[in-house]
């Protein structure tokens, strides 16, 4: 058994496979298995999406109140993830990530075999409680796990989850409930989440924290200005990229004139796309992150405009949504990266809030975007109000340099006025 010393101050108790001794340079299996971890609960989040249908014919309800299933598992995710993470702080990370897939593995058995809807939304609760936390500590855990200057590029690894969630794990999940029942797709996710448990206990290395950090230090730290100007960082920039996003596939098929079939390529263009812009900015993000993090808005901000004002152009409206996609997830691992970095003691709560910050801007960006087509732009109107709002994440994330900047003069004088 060796360790590794944390710069938080927490001793990595390696065992198995996680870890392969400290002077290791190499990505420990641990961080891959937890994408993949990430990548089933992600799937989790989107799959009734497609199965809404079959649920609400089951149910004997429409499907708008079926869709109720995914507004409240939207709100679990924001609300009681980063509450359940601030009453967890003082347990270890590895038992902590074990007991949320367990939770995770409850909520959806109880998802499969329920007969009533009321059961069934208690089922999606859970599996949210489990998600708002899992995700918030994993990004945690593989920050510390990664060797020195690369945990830009672990954190990365668990945003790809999300995106390979999106183009592979939901399509298939739909593909499974619509050949056997939609309670299969709940079961598929019951053993897969099952399975992570037994990996997570042989590859992820004990964390023992070094200082314990409650709840109300961590609500003090979060409440600073820095951290707060880092979350909203995060809000607006993910608004400007949903507000888009979610009206693509009416935009390409009422603007660029493609037939429905041919609108689901260019979403997977989109995905191939978001996920090959999560691993890049990783690499980007470790050498300079608010370089990064500024040039992926302002290249997201460019794409939008662009796919805005010439998506009528079939080819162009292709090539734009394949940059929108790579561009604009590009965003997500600085973003996780400036929060932690801004949060000091509070990197748990933070990692969490910075979950239900990307939930808050998806939702503005959707209302705005909705709002936006609605006059006289159409739906040019949504990637160009998109634009607005991720100018207003731009200005949050300069405000933050221009705070480090002037705390760093402020410490040069004190320290040249104390010699």
């Amino acid at each position: 058994m060796s360790t590794k010393q944390t710069k938080e101050g927490e001793t990595v108790q390696a065992s198995g496979a996680g870890i392969q001794g400290s002077e290791r340079t190499r990505m420990p299996l641990a961080v891959y298995f937890l994408a993949v971890s990430i990548f089933i609960i992600c799937t989790a989040e989107l799959l009734p999406m497609g199965l809404l249908p079959q649920i609400a014919r089951d149910f004997n309800m429409n499907v708008s109140s079926a869709g109720l299933l995914i507004t409240v598992y939207a709100l679990g995710v924001a609300i009681g993830g980063p509450l359940i993470t601030a009453a967890t702080g003082r347990v270890e990370k590895k038992k902590l990530l074990i007991g949320l897939l367990l939770l995770f593995v409850a909520g959806s058995l109880i998802s499969a075999v329920t007969t009533s809807y009321y059961l069934l939304m208690v089922g999606r609760l859970f599996c949210s409680f489990s998600h708002g936390t899992l995700v918030g500590v994993a990004i945690v855990v593989v920050q510390r796990l990664a060797p020195p200057g690369k945990e830009g590029s672990a954190i990365s690894y668990l945003t790809v989850g999300l995106t390979v969630a999106t183009i592979l794990g939901v399509p298939v999940g739909t593909f499974i409930g619509n050949s056997y029942g939609w309670r299969m797709s709940f079961y598929a996710l019951t053993i897969a989440a099952a399975i992570c448990v037994i990996g997570m206990a042989w590859l992820v290395p004990t964390i023992k924290s070094g200082k314990a950090v409650g709840m109300a230090k961590q609500t003090r730290e979060i409440f600073r200005a820095k951290p707060l100007v880092a979350l909203m960082t995060t809000v607006f920039s993910s608004g400007g990229l949903f507000a888009g996003y979610t009206y693509i596939a009416p935009y390409l098929e009422e603007i660029t004139g493609f037939t429905p079939t041919a609108v689901s390529p260019i979403m997977l263009a989109f995905g191939i796309g978001s996920a090959i812009g999560n691993i890049a900015s990783g690499k980007l993000a470790d050498k300079g992150l608010m370089k990064t993090l500024l040039g992926s808005l302002a290249a997201m901000i460019i794409t939008m405009t662009a796919f805005a004002l010439l998506g009528q152009v079939p080819i162009l409206a292709v090539i734009f949504s394949f940059l929108w996609g790579l561009t604009g997830f590009a965003i997500v691992t600085p973003l996780n990266m400036l929060v932690l970095r801004k949060a000091g003691d509070a990197a748990d709560l933070a990692a969490s809030l910075n979950i239900s910050a990307f939930n808050v801007g998806s939702a503005i960006g959707a209302a705005v975007g909705g709002v936006a087509i609605n006059t006289a732009l159409g739906l040019r109107g949504a990637p160009l109000s998109g634009v607005a709002i991720g100018l207003i994440g731009v200005l949050f994330a300069v405000t933050l340099i221009w705070m480090d900047r002037k705390s760093a003069w402020q410490q040069k004088t004190v320290s040249k006025s104390s010699t």
